[in-house]
């Protein structure tokens, strides 16, 4: 475990740990409102339900990816990396 907390100390800056930290925010907002809406529009019962599941899966994903690659772009700029 040494080891490994050594190594992390030496790689990980704090604006790593500043970006991480800023990026939950709007992933969570994504997952929230994705899965809201996919919830509130469901109809055909559980199968409905199981579908919906899935789309909201898959959009919430494909959200984070994009607003990932556009967050990271910003905050490396902003934080001079």
């Amino acid at each position: 475990p040494s080891v490994y907390w050594d190594s992390l100390q030496g790689f990980v800056t704090l604006g790593d740990q500043f970006q991480g930290l800023v990026k939950t925010v709007p992933f969570a907002l994504i997952i929230a409102l994705v899965g809201c809406r996919q919830g509130l529009t469901t109809s055909g019962g559980a199968q409905g339900v199981g579908r919906a599941t899935t789309s909201a899966v898959v959009f919430a994903m494909i959200g984070i990816f994009v607003s990932d690659f556009f967050l990271s772009a910003i905050l490396q700029r902003g934080l001079g990396q």
